[in-house]
């Protein structure tokens, strides 16, 4: 058994068709940092507009929205996790984060 490696990426699924791998939870967390859709495509190197359709994806397959979009004006716009945004991010990291371990163990 020492010679097999284990590979792969984890993601996570709802009944609904929502769907968040390690692309999406990066965007999510950089938006929670951020507050900015803009900002948040910029750290991880996409268009905007991809990163703004990964959210209304999102939003869409998900029975609540994960990503709220603040319209521009006096102080400006901006974004943020709802608590269900958070919480996705937070349970993928969780998962992620096993996965990663039982990799390196070989469990």
């Amino acid at each position: 058994m020492a010679d097999i490696k284990i590979e792969g990426y984890i993601w996570l699924e709802t009944i609904n068709g929502l769907k968040i791998g390690r692309g999406r939870a990066k965007l999510l967390n950089y938006i929670d940092e951020t507050g900015s859709i803009a900002a948040a495509a910029r750290e991880i190197g996409i268009p905007y507009r991809k990163a703004w359709g990964m959210v209304q994806e999102m939003n869409v397959f998900s029975n609540s929205p994960l990503v709220v979009k603040n319209l521009g004006g006096k102080n400006g716009g901006g974004a943020f996790l709802t608590i269900k945004g958070k919480k996705i991010v937070e349970e993928y990291k969780k998962i992620n984060d096993q996965f990663i371990l039982f990799k390196k163990n070989k469990i």
